[in-house]
């Protein structure tokens, strides 16, 4: 099927269910870096439903899917993006429930968001995601983490399989490490069930600004970027930032891509950078660090080709 048929296909299953579709649409618009060219369509399903119906249609029309939450850790191509990218901000993916210690939460909620709302209920066992800018689904696909690891206080998540079926799975039926879990590409998070536990308001709030103010000494949280960019290597004894900073390359530049001075691991959009300075200056840190330690860094983000 031609893009024109799947383009005329998609308005009109999104007229009648009230999901929302864009096409041509401006990925720099989605993307915390501020950077990427133009994706063939955007789509914001209104529930489970209506996403299970949609892709059912674009897999057998052959079109390829991509799920993209707060744009936080996906560095998008600079050209033409033959995809519909899906993004699970709509009223149903973005709801809170709380019952007594326990929040059910859309797998399209920013943790900011979250996060928020339990202190504002004096709920702990969250607030080491303290300034990521993610969304639960997307922090649970990577384990993101601070000083916690989101997956420490799950008990379950609800999923689209490969198959459009909606099935839940328990903590213990998941398998979780440093920036991995063992969710697959076929599957898509529409929920998930946090056990979390009481502490006096006071003694989070504290503890919470503690927390930010740390990242924010050491993190450039007000400048555009995708986060920390490699992971810590396993065997090395060093962070990433450390073998960046050894390395000598804080502030060098590609473009308009730069090396933060605050932090090593990120690189920063100082105005006018595109995703190939980006992906330029990574192939750069990943070729001195190799050559100055023998050690190969590998990405933390994801890069969409």
């Amino acid at each position: 099927m031609d893009r024109d048929i799947i383009k005329r296909a998609l308005a009109g299953l999104c007229d009648k269910s009230g999901d929302l579709i864009a096409f041509d649409e401006r990925l720099v618009n989605h993307s915390t870096i501020r950077t990427g060219g133009r994706a063939f369509a955007w789509y914001e399903p209104v529930s489970p439903e209506e996403l299970r119906r949609t892709l059912d249609f674009l897999r057998g029309a052959g079109a390829r899917t991509l799920v993209l939450g707060n744009g936080s850790n996906v560095l998008m191509p600079d050209g033409y993006l033959d995809a519909v990218v899906v993004n699970l901000s709509g009223d149903y993916f973005t709801h809170k429930g709380f019952e007594g210690s326990a929040v059910t939460v859309g797998a399209g909620e920013k943790l900011s968001a979250l996060i928020s709302e339990c202190c504002a209920r004096g709920l702990s066992g969250l607030e080491g995601l303290v300034g990521i800018p993610g969304t639960v689904g997307g922090a649970l696909v990577t384990n993101a983490g601070y000083r916690s690891a989101i997956s420490d206080r799950l008990s379950r998540v609800k999923v689209i399989d490969a198959r459009g079926n909606i099935r839940c799975a328990e903590r213990k039926e998941l398998v979780f490490g440093y920036r991995t879990s063992s969710f697959s590409t076929d599957q898509i998070i529409i929920e998930a069930l946090f056990e979390l536990r009481e502490m006096p308001l006071s003694d989070l709030r504290e503890r919470i600004k503690d927390l930010f103010m740390e990242k924010l000494r050491s993190q450039p949280l007000d400048r555009k970027t995708l986060g920390c960019i490699f992971k810590n290597p396993a065997k090395s004894g060093y962070k990433s930032a450390e073998l960046i900073d050894m390395a000598g390359m804080k502030g060098t530049r590609h473009g308009g891509a730069v090396i933060s001075q605050k932090h090593a691991n990120f690189i920063v959009n100082s105005g006018n950078a595109t995703s190939g300075d980006v992906k330029a200056l990574i192939r750069e840190i990943q070729d001195r660090v190799r050559t100055d330690f023998s050690v190969d860094l590998v990405p933390e983000i994801e890069i969409i080709e």
